[in-house]
């Protein structure tokens, strides 16, 4: 909770002198729901075991973030936000992001679902559950990186709203090119687009 309301003075501090966005009380932010069969709420420093599962069952046996990466995120760094999707009695995929203060927008770092739980709206739920809460907050767009052979993920962003803004030459180590996606949030007066 610490970290949100340090989140939204960092976000603030841009509106100063004026009203936030109609944003006016934290309790006025949902930060647990449940949608479909699956649980979704900001994680915990407890929840980075699971999110190393998830990113060796999702990345074949690598971990592309340590532990500390993590840790880092969660528990340092008052920009950053995961949230953690909950089914069957434990953790089945996580979403993280970063806030970009001065673009008023969100980077989305990485998303992982168990294989098991693929292509049941988990992923797709995880990615509208943040932009939810960041169009709340304010925020203008979401931004990430795909890999453009990666034809899944991109479909899924597209039908979440996300256009390709332009082509990553070799942005990825294994020298793959990357796509740079954004999806603009609607303001809080406008539910429709998120």
């Amino acid at each position: 909770m610490q970290k949100i309301k340090a989140m939204i003075h960092t976000i603030s501090k841009k509106f100063e002198g004026q009203d936030f966005r109609q944003y006016r009380a934290f309790d006025d932010v949902d930060l647990d729901v449940v949608m479909g069969q699956a649980r979704y709420r900001i994680a915990e420093r407890e929840d980075i075991v699971s999110f190393l599962a998830i990113e060796r069952d999702v990345y074949a046996g690598d971990t592309p973030w340590t532990f500390s990466h993590f840790e880092h995120e969660i528990m340092t760094n008052d920009l950053a936000i995961f949230l953690t999707a909950e089914a069957d009695g434990k953790i089945v995929g996580f979403i993280g992001a970063r806030v970009v203060p001065e673009k008023n927008s969100v980077h989305l770092s990485n998303l992982g679902v168990y294989s098991a739980y693929q292509r049941q709206g988990i992923g797709s739920n995880l990615v509208k559950r943040l932009a939810e809460l960041m169009r709340q907050l304010g925020v203008d767009s979401l931004t990430l990186e795909v890999k453009r052979d990666n034809l899944p993920a991109q479909a899924m962003y597209r039908k979440l709203g996300f256009e390709t803004k332009e082509i990553l030459p070799g942005y990825y180590d294994n020298q793959l090119d990357g796509l740079w996606m954004v999806k603009a949030l609607a303001p809080t007066s406008d539910k429709r687009a998120v």
